[in-house]
């Protein structure tokens, strides 16, 4: 990128907005000038902030001080942190503080300089300096990337700036692909590959001049992929074509009759029958066409809701708590993210419109404040939960004088546990072995569903998505449901392991599913998903009224008052509808958690005692955070009969729309809750039971159609996966609509002008995913043809990759000179030529062509955020 351009402070708000010119910008021109000591400076009182880094920005871009003297004089004042790429930390902060919003940017000034960084490919998968020089294994966030020129370029560097042996380049790179340098051979790799990276970095030192600095060439080299291990052709043999004889027949093997599809008249009749409790909006989707692939089989999408609980737990961690300032930028967030996902689905455009123009007539909360609301209540109710339970294990340890779960055996007295509850480690640590996250980690997930599909009872346990707050909740109801089959399988894991040295996790985790307190625990758990937060999330997913809400928790509140009186009633199942008169899908999913209640009567006492306190806790955290929708608050009014007609198709499903940034679960099509085609009749009855009713009015509806299937890729024989071929996949059909393309080239702070305007959006694509940033690009391009009328025949050409997108954007676009060039000598000047001078006269009107169609000039970065109309 062009020096002082991609990265310039001269002229933005932002420096008088956070007072950068202030007294402490003299000193540091004054020391640079002067002494170059650091002396008055206050650089000993605690770590350097990234406020002085933007300074010094300034102060370089004010007077034009070359970037050599800047660099040397920060090595001195700085003598711990010589091998800083000091540079590039600059540039990189002032980017970073012209993209933040305000609160943000302040909170980012305040924040310590990471002098540990090395690279911008290297910070993009969390890989830092102490990884680097202490060789640690960071193969899997390695693997998320490709290995490209800019990459080893970004490590030889690094080597120099350390002063230590290129040598280690070849142990870093083993992260990024293992079957690199498998011998061990580490000498004689780095032969092979020392030459290489010379001539890669000839070539990049060639083009590192003042007038070819950036150019498309030395970015396509920087991005091309650097093969690490040679690629074996495959090798091709020509199979003789065999004569078929005229007498040959291939013979069908007849297969017998379906049977009489007269057993599933049953659960048709019985779906219609509770149908009628129904929403409509459960109703209506319970209507799917049961060919279609589910929802369960490809995972389940992130909501907008789900991001913004994140964030409000990612943000209080940060700021020591929900203070004022975590919930100003909590809810800042939550408007960006609104903007994003508000472009993605129409369907909100005409909700937010519906619900602004009734809001003279009524008190009706604006989306982005009633998201806003069930994200804080959400995360303080998961918190007020574990507290509770804390609460009751010290109590009971204290009591008897006896730790709970794997605390208790002499192996693990020395262990330091976490700040959390046993419950919640036993939970946590279950849950990574019988459905982890990833694939790749070690885990049992096949072994647990083979097991419970022999016991009768088929897995019913999700896959463990940390974003997911529910989804702890659920996992509870999941372990509790299996609570006969949870301890014998970790006892069988353990005895037909007989390794001298045995799996600690192992040892832990069957601990702690002998225990019957913690056993109890996790039961209080399940039933609070059971009864509350999973009709509460079931009821968000549905097609409920948004104008009805306040009569929603009405309920929900009268029930928790029965519930602290008699908390008994919680350790039953509901016969036809939970506390939102909805078809009670958590409780005919998770049947054995109320088994569980009834055959542990020496426990029955400790789980009442727990849930009536902890409904108690739960009733105060819905008050605390939606007393505006209980009676008396400024939402609880319920509207009139012509206000509900004109808003009865704004539901709470279309703000629980997919998150468009989002991503989904993994295992896809090998969920580990699908059950065996071959379970008995009863439960293939129940599964269809739960299809046709809950439609898709919750999360858990997904799986509960798919609730007596698993992969039949499992199932298989070794001789029947032979002839198995995976079905590819349809590609999806690019959104071509004129209006999309505008949203987002304005989103991207688009249109581009000059070659200049492209950098500078790479830079803000810089930490998304290859994706988002092809998408972008692709628009642009339309917007270029369709908006523009751009009729360079560079556009023309189908792109396979971001990277060709983006040369072929700046070949159509004109380059547009810096009006000062940084050097570090005195430059002859030479009288340009009138043919130069002419053909800068016609790329003029070229550059004004970038103009958007009203004639304003788009600025370098664009926010949208949500109004909120009062």
């Amino acid at each position: 990128m062009e020096e002082g351009q991609d990265f310039s402070l001269h002229g933005k708000a932002v420096v008088n907005d956070a007072n950068l010119r202030d007294e402490y910008y003299w000193k540091l021109i004054a020391d640079f000038i002067g002494p170059q000591t650091g002396e008055g400076l206050d650089l000993n009182q605690g770590p350097c902030k990234n406020r002085l880094m933007i300074q010094v920005g300034l102060l370089r871009e004010d007077n034009n001080f070359p970037w050599l003297a800047i660099t040397e004089w920060l090595k001195k004042i700085f003598p711990a942190h010589q091998s800083a790429d000091f540079r590039c930390l600059i540039e990189r902060g002032i980017a970073t503080t012209l993209s933040l919003g305000i609160e943000a940017r302040f909170v980012f000034l305040d924040s310590d300089v990471n002098f540990n960084f090395v690279g911008p490919i290297c910070d993009s998968i969390g890989v830092e300096r102490q990884h680097l020089l202490e060789l640690r294994d960071f193969s899997e966030r390695a693997r998320s990337i490709e290995v490209t020129n800019g990459l080893i370029v970004e490590l030889s560097n690094f080597v120099a700036r350390e002063k230590i042996s290129p040598v280690v380049i070849v142990s870093w790179l083993r992260n990024f692909n293992p079957e690199y340098c498998k011998s061990g051979a580490i000498q004689k790799a780095y032969k092979l590959l020392r030459s290489r990276i010379k001539k890669l970095k000839i070539y990049c030192r060639n083009y590192e001049t003042r007038s070819h600095r950036k150019n498309a060439a030395i970015e396509k080299v920087l991005q091309s992929p650097f093969e690490l291990v040679p690629k074996k052709l495959p090798k091709i043999f020509v199979k003789k074509r065999l004569r078929r004889e005229d007498y040959e027949r291939v013979t069908v093997k007849e297969e017998d009759e379906c049977s009489e599809i007269s057993q599933g008249e049953g659960p048709e009749a019985r779906r219609e029958e509770v149908g009628t409790t129904l929403q409509r909006g459960n109703a209506d989707a319970g209507g799917e066409d049961d060919g279609k692939t589910s929802s369960s089989d490809c995972g389940e999408s992130l909501t907008l809701l789900d991001i913004a609980m994140l964030s409000v737990q990612k943000l209080s961690s940060v700021y020591g708590g929900k203070t004022e300032a975590c919930k100003s930028v909590s809810l800042d967030l939550l408007k960006n993210h609104y903007a994003l996902t508000y472009k993605e689905h129409p369907a909100m455009e005409e909700f937010e419109k519906k619900v602004n123009s009734v809001r003279k007539e009524t008190s009706l909360v604006h989306p982005v404040v009633f998201l806003n609301y069930n994200a804080n209540y959400l995360v303080d109710l998961h918190d007020a939960v574990e507290a509770q339970i804390m609460s009751f294990e010290k109590e009971i340890i204290l009591s008897t004088g006896v730790k709970l779960g794997r605390d208790n055996l002499p192996k693990f007295k020395n262990f330091v546990s976490l700040p959390e509850s046993a419950t919640s480690r036993y939970i946590h640590m279950a849950c990574d072995i019988l459905s982890p996250i990833s694939p790749e980690k070690p885990n049992y997930r096949k072994h647990w569903v083979a097991f419970c599909e022999e016991k009768g009872n088929p897995s019913r346990l999700a896959v463990n998505q940390s974003n997911r707050l529910n989804n702890y909740f659920e996992a509870a109801a999941g372990l509790i449901h299996h609570h006969k089959e949870t301890a014998l399988f970790f006892a069988d894991l353990l005895s037909i392991a007989n390794d001298p040295c045995p799996n600690i996790i192992l040892e832990s985790v069957a601990a702690d599913a002998n225990d019957s307190m913690i056993q109890s625990f996790v039961c209080v758990v399940a039933i609070i998903y059971c009864k509350i937060l999973g009709p509460y999330w079931q009821l968000l997913k549905s097609g409920g009224e948004y104008a009805f809400f306040s009569q929603f928790l009405l309920c929900l509140y009268q029930r928790f008052i029965d519930w602290s009186k008699d908390p008994s009633t919680l350790l039953a199942p509901e016969e036809d509808s939970n506390v939102f008169l909805q078809f009670p899908l958590q409780e005919k999913i998770f049947t054995g958690v109320f088994s569980f209640c009834g055959e542990w009567h020496t426990n029955r006492d400790l789980i009442r005692a727990c849930l009536k306190r902890t409904i108690k806790v739960i009733a105060a955290v819905t008050e605390e955070h939606l007393k505006n929708f209980l009676p008396g608050g400024m939402f609880s009014q319920i509207p009139s009969t012509d206000v509900c007609l004109e808003l009865v198709s704004c539901t709470f499903s279309v703000l629980m729309a997919e998150y468009p940034f989002g991503h989904a679960y993994p295992y896809k099509k090998k969920r580990p809750d699908k059950l065996s085609k071959n379970s008995s009749k009863s439960q293939l009855d129940s599964s269809q039971e739960d299809e046709g009713i809950s439609g898709n009015s919750s999360d858990e509806a997904s799986r509960s159609r798919n609730g007596s299937q698993f992969s039949q890729k499992e199932e298989q024989s070794p001789q029947a996966r032979k002839g198995y071929r995976r079905v590819p996949e349809e590609e999806q059909e690019e959104n071509m609509d004129r209006d999309y393309i505008i949203a987002t080239v304005t989103r991207n702070g688009g249109p581009c002008k000059t070659q200049q305007d492209i950098e500078k959006m790479l830079l803000r694509f810089d930490g998304k995913s290859r994706l988002e940033k092809r998408e972008g690009l692709r628009c642009e391009i339309l917007y270029q043809k369709m908006v523009l009328n751009n009729t360079n025949p560079h556009l023309d050409h189908h792109c396979l990759n971001s990277t060709q997108m983006a040369l072929k954007l700046k070949f159509a676009l004109p380059r547009v000179k810096p009006g000062y060039s940084l050097v570090l000598a005195p430059r002859k000047t030479k009288l340009r030529p009138s043919g130069r001078r002419a053909a800068e006269d016609q790329a003029a009107p070229a550059a004004a062509a970038g103009l958007l169609p009203s004639g304003e000039t788009n600025p370098d970065s664009s926010s949208t955020e949500v109004g909120i109309t009062s």
